[in-house]
């Protein structure tokens, strides 16, 4: 008979089924009998102990007054044998240098000899009560007590005690003996019936685990026939039950998968999960894009050697060492832009100490650095345009109240000066708060219907004389009927009022300013034409920039703050509307905004 027919019967489930009961059993039997065995050790031993501890109180109390009376050593001597002798108890009275003064019968061999155990050093140190268990040479377990002896509030020396735990043992041997034949006689019964409950699982577990290999393959479309109420029948119910959630719970992931790869496709940052080794598994297409790359040439690469201007090796081992997030500004040269990533690491579990990966997320910040660039260089500009005139006021006014007050001539022309440079700080505040009301959306327009050629001419008429004083020459035309638009009022009046102010300011003497509006579809159309210096090609773009001028020395000596083109284009804007420049150096300027004219039709009519 080969070997592995001998091991066959056993890899049968009711084989394993014996097996498991027996050995439970035997396991239940032994950690019931070591349990029972450590109780009864427990209580006999510590019954004991109590009972020797009380009888060495009551006989350090006698031996204390002995002392206390001054008895002599054969009085101890005795009253020591006649307690020993009726307890049964070996005793030893030694003074404070551990030496024997009186012994029970059987132990007057000791006498006068210096006895060294610890129990003895520990009560002569003022141990309430020392104790040891230990063997004698013929292997009978004691117990030995010692317990210091008072004399007053001092230490006048020891008893010792040897208590003989024979019986104790003796009987917890008995325990075992009996609780051998139990096991034995429980693995005999629990054989039989192990075997017999075995035959009644085997069949129907069986039968499930066909179904169960049928449902790993993956067909849920058979469920496991139920035929019983018993824990088979409730087994195969489950079974059918975890098929069910098992087949909701696989829909369910693929549609959260389906969802993560529609908002990893859509998300407006670059995504990049690495492994460990800093390699690229998964980048979505943002992170392509900002990687410059399709995915089958970054997937399994190094990130260094995919984005090589990026600093993230670095980062990327400080993550992996330290487990912690990290943020790492860098720039992109082709295309330009400034991207701030943030490093994280993908921990296993809560408790995970070395990360199994890492998650990057890559945002795209150039606008907001080129904001922050604009907002520096406003901020520049506005204290750069405020210090010109407050120098302006300061130096003529110390030149005034240093003396030149009194000529008539100089304070009059220094006052006009502090004159016309506070005007234009004061123009320069009220655009500001007007950039900044239209900036914060706080801005209150006054929403009327208005008349475009009515306002045309009421700008023309306020900048008549200013046109004739530079000799310009400033008219207006009608390019097609254009139907009152919805606006407020005074608003699309500034605009007009700067439009043509500039349009006059930069046309030499003999040039003209014209004003033509007309209806382009569905919005009105409003150009300032003028034929005066133009535009250069690289500054056209820019004018509508807060502070920018072509010529800032012109500008500044015409009175202008350099918001003006800034706001118009903000008013025109906040009305739905659009305002554009063209210009070509030296032959002149074209600045044409529009409104819309939606809806405005129909309210007219009705």
């Amino acid at each position: 008979m080969s070997p592995m027919s001998l091991v066959r019967p056993f890899r049968s489930l009711r084989a394993r089924v014996v097996i498991i009961f027996f050995l439970l059993i035997l396991l239940a039997m032994q950690l019931i009998g070591w349990y029972l065995e450590r109780s009864l050790e427990e209580y006999y031993v510590g019954n004991y102990t109590r009972n020797a501890e009380r009888q060495a109180r009551l006989l350090t109390s006698f031996l204390e007054r002995y002392l206390a009376e001054g008895a002599h050593e054969e009085h101890m001597a005795d009253y020591l044998r006649d307690y020993g002798r009726e307890s049964g108890l070996d005793l030893l009275l030694l003074d404070t240098d551990a030496r024997v003064i009186a012994a029970s019968s059987g132990m007057e061999n000791l006498m006068g000899s210096r006895i060294v155990l610890p129990e003895i050093d520990r009560a002569l140190s003022g141990d309430p009560s020392a104790q040891q268990i230990r063997e004698r040479a013929d292997r009978d377990p004691v117990l030995s007590l010692a317990m210091p002896v008072m004399h007053g509030e001092a230490i006048a020396g020891a008893l010792y005690m040897n208590a003989s735990l024979g019986g104790a043992y003796q009987t917890l041997h008995d325990v075992r003996t009996i609780l051998l034949g139990a096991t034995l006689l429980a693995l005999a019964i629990t054989g039989v019936a192990a075997f017999a409950l075995a035959e009644t699982v085997t069949g129907p577990v069986g039968a499930i685990t066909r179904r169960a290999a049928e449902m790993a393959g993956g067909d849920f479309s058979r469920p496991i026939e139920v035929e019983a109420e018993d824990e088979i029948g409730r087994l195969a119910a489950m079974f059918n039950y975890m098929a069910e959630r098992l087949r909701n719970t696989l829909y369910q992931m693929e549609e959260e998968k389906h969802r993560l790869e529609v908002v990893l496709t859509n998300m407006a940052d670059g995504v990049l999960a690495l492994d460990s080794e800093g390699r690229i598994m998964l980048a979505n297409p943002r992170a392509l894009e900002l990687m410059d790359a399709p995915g089958d040439e970054v997937m399994g690469r190094p990130i260094g050697e995919v984005l090589r201007e990026a600093p993230l090796e670095s980062p990327i081992a400080e993550v992996l060492r330290d487990g912690e997030q990290v943020t790492v500004r860098f720039q992109l040269s082709s295309p330009f832009r400034v991207i701030r990533s943030h490093i994280a690491p993908l921990l296993p579990d809560e408790v995970a100490k070395d990360p199994r990966g890492l998650v990057v997320v890559f945002q795209d910040i150039t606008e907001q650095e080129e904001e922050e660039l604009r907002r520096k260089e406003f901020v520049a500009n506005v204290s750069h345009e405020l210090k010109t005139p407050i120098t302006t006021i300061k130096s003529y006014t110390e030149t005034l109240l240093g003396g030149a007050a009194d000529d008539d001539e100089v304070r009059d022309r220094f006052l006009g000066v502090v004159l016309d440079e506070s005007d234009r700080m004061t123009r320069m505040v009220r655009d500001l708060l007007d950039l900044s009301l239209m900036d914060s959306g706080k801005m209150e327009w006054h929403q009327e219907m208005v008349e475009l050629p009515d306002l045309v001419d009421e700008a023309c008429g306020k900048l008549a004389a200013r046109a004739d004083e530079k000799g310009v020459s400033l008219g207006y035309r009608e390019g097609s009927p254009v139907p009152p638009v919805r606006a407020d009022r005074d608003r699309i009046l500034q605009v007009l009022v700067n439009l043509i102010t500039n349009a006059v300011d930069y046309t030499p003497d003999g040039g003209q300013v014209r004003v033509v509006w007309g209806r382009e579809g569905q919005r009105a159309r409003v150009a300032v034409v003028d034929d005066g210096i133009g535009i250069p090609a690289a500054d056209v773009e820019r004018i509508f920039e807060r502070f920018y001028r072509v010529e800032k020395g012109r500008a500044r000596d015409s009175g202008g703050t350099g918001l003006g083109l800034a706001i118009a284009r903000e008013i025109v804007e906040s009305h739905g509307g659009e305002m554009r420049a063209e210009s070509r150096e030296g032959l002149g300027t074209r600045m044409t905004f529009f409104l819309p004219l939606d809806g405005v039709e129909d309210e007219v009519a009705g």
